[in-house]
């Protein structure tokens, strides 16, 4: 199939695509958009964003074609044997899943916008940019000029294109891989010091693994004016929106682009090329429900963060933040005791993206990637540090990434068997399939690695006392989360917004320090005033705070175990 993409206007945000597609032998033929796409495991409404979708002969002669579903359009032949497909696509969503145009720079991910046929996915596909002016172009297909050339639909819809005349490229050597950045935006970072921490952690991933899946790699990066975070694995590829791009080289966002970046990359093995037997074959128009997404996100997440710290691109003190903030997050997630990691897997395609009831599921991401942390720490301390979720992960490359063959849960399992030596039922059914509470278990495991986690009051006392989270706000404090069982529970709802305490503005309140127990607290909820007269009990503490140090004084054991997992310090 061959594709001409061009436009016209940029500000309209609209594409302009023209499909040509030969020998067609059946009296109809079927044109699809995909209705879920890689790298996010739920169901998408691309077909929405097309507009004017026409069909002609190649010599220009209409052709009947009818929808007859959401995401396919039904086209009689006529006794034609060669079809033009010509429609728009509004391409206005800036992320890293979606596709964009202004007058600025051009970004497609064609999974969005590339109609296909059943029949023909397997068959090379090429893509034709008319685009006006003199646009470098960043993709991980194959070029001819002004074509870019795919083996099959499923390669053209995991190859995202990001076209301007600004674009940056540098590129750099790991495992004998080339590596590519392009960035769109401007910025002002040390690109000697960002290429060099890339090369790091790039060469520490193919080291683990040995090998690195594909031949080349590209990184595109859209940076942007506004606070944003967001990445997408592909086959040769990653695309990472992040913002403010005036604030890139400040040290915490800077640590984020860094994170973002080594989680992407680790998906080049993990989920691209080791996939569920579920995602095998894909099947873009069929809803994905699998029970594994705790391992293709939650393992990736804690892969992610782990070797930036063993490339020491990220210092051991840097590490343990990251730890922190992890586990920051597992805590505070009330969900994980209400529903496991399988079951927030299989939730994925409902709901898995999206807020849901409070406390209702596990994310797969950071659930999984404590889930990951446990197994690690565990297998080494069963095999006296001889093996590690490292062998898991390249068991799971070479049996199942290097063949094309789909993993299950059971075969999770095994191998973690196989790794440790021991039996892993139990852990699974209570971490895994089950919601079996981390904290006693996490203290172990990092205890053995010479690690102490601790768990401290907030310094926010309504926050400590009440237990109810809150997010600051010009108005006031917004209420975003409230453990369950704590004295939050009998006052407040979710999306409230303290405004004063004792007629004084909650913020100034905070800060007096007050003794008084016996307060006055005004609230917005539903943009109605409440006032709730209640008793603050300064020896509750709710919400604690999980801290990760090193110990003072490690055993030769502890310090054995603590250089074996993160590498050398």
């Amino acid at each position: 199939m061959q594709y001409t993409i061009s436009y016209s206007n940029p500000l309209t945000h609209l594409l302009d695509i023209e499909v040509l597609i030969k020998d067609i032998k059946s009296p109809y033929l079927d044109l699809k958009l995909p209705a879920w796409r890689p790298g996010r495991y739920e169901a998408a409404h691309y077909a929405k964003n097309v507009q004017q979708l026409r069909t002609y002969s190649v010599k220009n002669t209409p052709l009947k074609v009818i929808k007859i579903s959401p995401t396919t359009w039904r086209v009689t032949m006529a006794g034609e044997n060669d079809l033009k497909v010509k429609y728009r696509y509004y391409a206005h969503q800036l992320d890293a899943g979606g596709s964009f145009l202004d007058e600025q720079f051009l970004y497609i991910n064609f999974v969005n916008c590339m109609v296909y046929t059943e029949n023909r996915t397997g068959s090379p596909h090429e893509v034709r940019l008319d685009l006006p002016g003199q646009s470098k172009v960043a993709c991980g297909l194959q070029e001819k000029g002004t074509t870019w050339m795919a083996n099959s639909y499923h390669e053209l819809a995991d190859s995202p294109l990001v076209a301007s005349e600004g674009l940056e490229h540098h590129s750099y050597l790991a495992g004998g891989v080339t590596f590519h950045i392009w960035i769109e935006g401007r910025h002002s970072l040390n690109m000697d010091t960002l290429i060099h921490q890339f090369e790091q952690f790039s060469q520490t991933q193919v080291s683990m693994f040995g090998e690195f899946p594909t031949e080349e790699y590209h990184f595109l990066f859209l940076f942007l004016p506004y606070r944003f975070y967001h990445g997408v694995e592909h086959r040769k590829s990653t695309v990472i929106c992040i913002g403010p791009a005036a604030e890139l080289d400040d040290d915490a966002l800077y640590k984020e682009l860094l994170g973002v970046s080594s989680h992407e990359l680790f998906h080049a093995w993990n989920v691209m090329k080791i996939r569920p037997k579920e995602l095998m074959p894909v099947n873009f128009d069929v809803p994905i429900i699998f029970p594994t997404g705790f391992v293709a996100e939650g393992f990736t997440t804690y892969y992610g963060d782990l070797l930036l710290a063993r490339s020491g691109v990220f210092s051991r003190t840097e590490y343990f933040k990251e730890l922190e903030r992890l586990l920051t997050r597992h805590f505070m997630n009330f969900g994980r005791l209400n529903n496991s990691l399988v079951d927030s897997s299989i939730d994925l395609w409902m709901d898995g993206y999206q807020p849901s009831a409070p406390h209702k599921k596990s994310s797969i991401y950071v659930e999984g990637a404590v889930l990951a942390l446990l197994l690690d720490l565990s297998t080494r301390e069963a095999s006296n540090d001889a093996k590690s979720l490292d062998d898991v992960m390249r068991m799971l490359w070479e049996e199942h990434g290097k063949t094309g063959k789909g993993y299950s849960l059971e075969e999770i399992l095994v191998l973690c068997e196989r790794a440790s030596g021991l039996s892993m039922k139990t852990f699974f059914e209570d971490y895994a399939l089950g919601t079996r509470d981390t904290k006693d278990l996490l203290k172990e495991c990092l205890s053995d690695c010479g690690i102490e986690l601790s768990f401290e009051d907030r310094s926010n006392r309504l926050e400590r006392t009440l237990g109810a989270r809150m997010l600051d706000k010009e108005e006031g404090f917004e209420i975003v989360s409230i453990e369950p069982g704590s004295i939050g529970e009998q006052f407040f709802s979710l999306k409230d917004i303290i405004t004063t305490v004792d007629k004084t503005p909650v913020k100034e309140w905070l800060e007096l320090e007050t003794e008084n127990n016996d307060v006055n607290i005004e609230l917005s909820r539903n943009h109605t005033k409440k006032h709730l007269q209640l008793l603050i009990n300064d020896d509750n503490s709710y919400l604690k705070v999980p801290k990760v140090m090193l110990g003072k004084s490690l055993s030769k054991k502890q310090q054995a175990r603590l250089d074996s997992w993160l590498g050398t310090p």
